[in-house]
């Protein structure tokens, strides 16, 4: 009620003056309290245009580095796709022996996947177009009249940088800003000459690019190297073929008229032999007379002369059988009758017959063998073999020496041998002892004469029953003979 006294004491003017005063306080406060507030806001908005900008640099730099990071991609892309081109290229080429066929292989594909569409390689001994892809006729020949002048610069120096004057003059003829060119070197000559032109892809051509063309050009060098390596051993092989037919004629021809030769050495022997029989049968039979004085008594010495002429006339007439046996087997008319026999009983056999002799000079004779053996043979044939083996033992074995005859099987085989303790056969010699008149120069040789036959005619019938014969021997500790015959099963 006081304060409502108070106010009713003042006039209107005082009261509006009041509430005016009221009203200027309070709109003051107002004011400062959204002065305070717009404040606070320019702050925000002084943050924010902060924050965009560095929303907006930050955005700049990621699309930045998200533009770079396409562009590292495509780089990697690209020499990736080169790599794998490469790669397949190198498989693609290195098996191929074909100088076409290699040069084929550079085609649109391969050069559209290394960024370029044209190619041209030029043959460096003639400039023969080996390869052409988008060139038209026009600028090969501008290329060829150019290069033909070139050409000490291509044996040189390897070009596959862009700033080199020949890449620019080459670049100026094609019309042309990025080109490659590189001689395709083998190891002693240069094959070709490869270019590329109108590179399609951004930007030059970058080293990895270059580095890629050059591995191309030697690699296609080495494969040339290898083709002209394949052409020269096959055009050897030819030649060497050829040079065996030619040889091989010569030789059926030499071995057709050393047949004609031995036919008639053969011949000639056989009828030679048979000549020499008669005369040497009848003298053997007057001399046999004559000894046994059917023509009246002869004194001590003419009896003695016989008797030498008696045993010279057996050795002539087992010289002319001998040769009338080689004579037969060698032109083939000999009967070979092979088959199962019992070589043990054979060896006991030829043994016996020769005991008188093996008896004379007191030698001492082991024989190892199975109870029987059942063998193919000739036995005739064979029979001849081991007497001759067993005869030479006995001659080239000395006074009170030994000889072993073995035989023994070895899975189908049986291998016979006869050892002596003689004087051997020299080192120099042991090549020629199955050769016909051969006798090696020892002191037995030298006290008795043979015809150098024996052996020979042995080869020849272990030959016929497609055997094998070696022997063993060393100086002054004597000699082994073997000799294999099949098994009877």
């Amino acid at each position: 009620m006081d304060i409502l006294k108070i106010i009713l004491e003042f006039n209107p003017i005082d009261i509006f003056l009041f509430s005016l005063f009221f009203f200027i306080f309070f709109l003051i406060l107002y004011l400062i309290k959204n002065l305070n507030i717009i404040s606070g806001l320019k702050e925000k908005i002084n943050y924010l245009e902060q924050t965009i900008q560095k929303l907006d640099y930050q955005s700049k730099i990621i699309l930045k580095s998200d533009i770079e990071l396409k562009l590292y991609q495509e780089e990697i892309e690209d020499k990736l796709n080169k790599i794998t081109f490469l790669k397949n290229f190198i498989i693609s080429s290195s098996h191929l022996l074909d100088k076409e066929q290699l040069f084929l292989q550079i085609n649109e594909s391969n050069l559209a996947d290394f960024g370029f569409k044209k190619g041209l390689i030029l043959n460096f001994d003639d400039w023969s177009v080996k390869t052409n892809i988008g060139f038209i006729s026009e600028e090969i020949e501008k290329v060829i009249l150019f290069l033909q002048h070139k050409k000490e610069i291509f044996k040189t120096a390897i070009l596959i940088t862009k700033d080199l004057s020949l890449n620019e003059e080459i670049a100026k003829l094609l019309k042309t800003k990025n080109i490659l060119i590189n001689p395709i070197r083998g190891k002693e000559k240069i094959y070709a000459v490869f270019i590329l032109a109108d590179y399609f892809l951004s930007g030059e051509i970058d080293r990895t690019g270059k580095e890629i063309f050059s591995i191309i050009c030697t690699h296609l060098g080495q494969c040339l190297d290898n083709i002209q390596l394949y052409e020269d051993l096959y055009n050897i092989k030819e030649e060497f073929e050829l040079k065996i037919k030619e040889r091989t004629n010569e030789l059926v021809k030499s071995l057709r008229q050393i047949e004609s030769v031995s036919k008639a050495k053969s011949d000639f022997v056989s009828g030679v032999s048979h000549e020499l029989r008669t005369p040497l049968t009848s003298i053997k039979g007057f001399a046999s007379l004559l000894a046994e004085e059917k023509f009246g008594k002869l004194p001590p010495e003419a009896k003695e002369r016989l008797k030498k002429i008696d045993e010279n006339i057996n050795k002539l007439v087992d010289m002319v059988n001998t040769l009338l046996d080689i004579s037969h087997i060698e032109s083939g008319k000999i009967e070979i009758r092979i088959v199962p026999s019992d070589i043990v009983k054979l060896i006991k056999d030829v043994t016996d017959f020769l005991s008188p002799q093996i008896k004379s000079k007191n030698i001492s004779l082991t024989i190892e063998t199975p109870t029987y053996l059942d063998v193919y043979m000739d036995k005739n044939l064979i029979e001849r073999v081991l007497i001759n083996l067993l005869n030479n033992a006995i001659k080239f074995t000395p006074k009170e020496g030994e000889i072993k005859i073995f035989c023994k099987k070895e899975t189908n085989k049986a291998i016979i041998s006869i050892k002596d303790n003689g004087c051997g056969i020299s080192k120099e010699n042991i090549d020629k002892v199955f050769k016909e008149f051969f006798r090696d120069d020892n002191p037995v040789n030298r006290e008795v004469r043979g015809s150098g036959l024996g052996l020979s005619l042995v080869k020849r019938i272990i030959d016929i029953h497609k055997e094998k014969i070696w022997f063993e021997s060393e100086q002054n500790k004597g000699t082994v003979f073997y000799f294999t015959l099949q098994i009877v099963k």
